[in-house]
């Protein structure tokens, strides 16, 4: 799906992130370019003047694609200016690549390309299936279970950003449920919300006291349904990146990662599949700080982790370890696949330009890999591919290892 740019940035790099950036230089050529194929977003400087035929003609764009504007104004005006055209945001200008791939991780761009996920917990199987008809029908991805006691493994697998339920089921109601949840910790925050003819207002507020979202009284109109599940799932994924991710890199911070990493070796051990686990270190990261600064340091941080989100696959766990380090759990994937793929990612990135005012450079990292093939544990697959990861720099960095060896690249 390519970017569509307006401006003269940095396409290279952009490509390097797996985007096709096609450059517009005039209003008129626009129409002709968006009937060339799928367009992800316009991105368009402007300094936000009185003439300024770009700025006039998005609020027509935005209607079709999300319209992001650069400019090296960042007042209240411009700000302004952005939301009464219709634009998806405001970047900084000069622009960095990683600084759009991260607006397009966000919003209704990041929902097209991860929709949002939706379990539908009901024991009426005709009426579940017209709850997901509906939600499908707006790009949400959704998942049904009629017994209650399937929904813990429902959530482990299909990881919900929210859940749509029935307040009564036979056997178990939804508050004995949602009481079941909110036990496990990684599941404290994620919004359930109620289906039911329940209009007693001292029973509603015994259900948020245990920290549901809200009620949706049965019949639902399909509107209604809708605008509540997309508004509190997509604020849960946002809020649930804030929490669980670190504050640098965006990507999923130790802790998180651990636990993650743990949920799917069970997943891959009880479903006998396989799992890989990478850990990434970045060549030589102290001499780029010596040289360049600290600061031209956390973007080449901030350019690896987006570099890395733009090229994992749906499933794929990505985070930063620790300083310079990086961790990948790969589900599905053998230690000789993913040394393909951690070199095809390594040799990609190597290619990728950095910016700093003492010259710009190329940055390459080395990797390490263990497979269930080798490890049974968590702690055993991340110590294989630690080790193997200082093997791949001792031996002369800017390479992948694999702990059997019969994928060394």
């Amino acid at each position: 799906m390519p970017a569509l740019l307006l401006n003269a940035l940095p396409l290279a790099q952009l490509a390097c992130y797996g985007f096709e950036p096609v450059t517009v230089n005039r209003p008129a050529e626009l129409e002709a370019a968006l009937a060339e194929g799928e367009t992800q977003a316009l991105v368009v400087y402007s300094e936000f003047s009185e003439h300024d035929s770009w700025r006039r003609a998005a609020e027509t764009w935005s209607r079709r694609v999300p319209v992001y504007f650069v400019s090296a104004r960042r007042d209240f005006d411009a700000r302004l200016a952005t939301v009464r055209a219709g634009g998806a945001g405001l970047l900084s200008w000069p622009l960095a690549a990683h600084e759009l791939v991260d607006a397009l991780n966000h919003g209704d761009n990041a929902t097209q390309r991860d929709p949002l996920r939706v379990l539908i917990v009901e024991d009426m199987g005709s009426l579940a299936h017209l709850y997901a008809g509906v939600l499908a029908d707006f790009g949400l991805a959704t998942r049904i279970v009629t017994q209650p006691h399937e929904v813990p493994d429902a959530i482990d697998a299909f990881r919900p950003d929210l859940i749509l339920m029935d307040m009564y089921m036979p056997g178990c109601d939804g508050l004995e449920l949602a009481r079941v949840i909110r036990q496990q910790r990684l599941l404290d925050g994620i919004p359930i919300l109620f289906l039911s003819v329940e209009k007693q207002r001292d029973i509603q507020l015994d259900t948020l006291a245990w920290g549901v979202e809200g009620f949706l009284t049965k019949p639902v109109q399909s509107d209604e349904l809708v605008m509540n599940v997309i508004t509190r799932a997509r604020r849960y994924r946002k809020l649930r990146s804030y929490i669980a991710t670190d504050s640098l890199t965006g990507l999923l911070n130790h802790s998180h990662l651990y636990g993650q990493l743990e949920v799917e070796l069970q997943r891959a051990l009880r479903e006998q599949r396989p799992l890989a686990v990478a850990m990434i270190d970045l060549d030589g990261f102290k001499a780029v700080n010596d040289t360049h600064g600290h600061q031209v340091g956390d973007t080449v941080l901030v350019t690896l982790a987006r570099f890395l989100k733009e090229r994992r696959r749906s499933g794929d766990l990505i985070g930063r370890y620790g300083g310079e380090e990086f961790a990948l759990v790969l589900p599905d994937t053998d230690e000789h696949d993913a040394c393909e793929r951690l070199d095809a990612l390594r040799d990609a990135f190597s290619s990728l330009e950095q910016t700093s005012g003492h010259g710009n450079f190329c940055q390459t990292f080395s990797a390490g890999v263990s497979s269930l093939a080798s490890a049974k544990t968590a702690t055993e697959l991340v110590r294989q591919a630690d080790t193997m990861l200082y093997r791949a720099k001792r031996d002369g960095r800017n390479r992948v290892l694999g702990w059997q060896g019969s994928a060394k690249l």
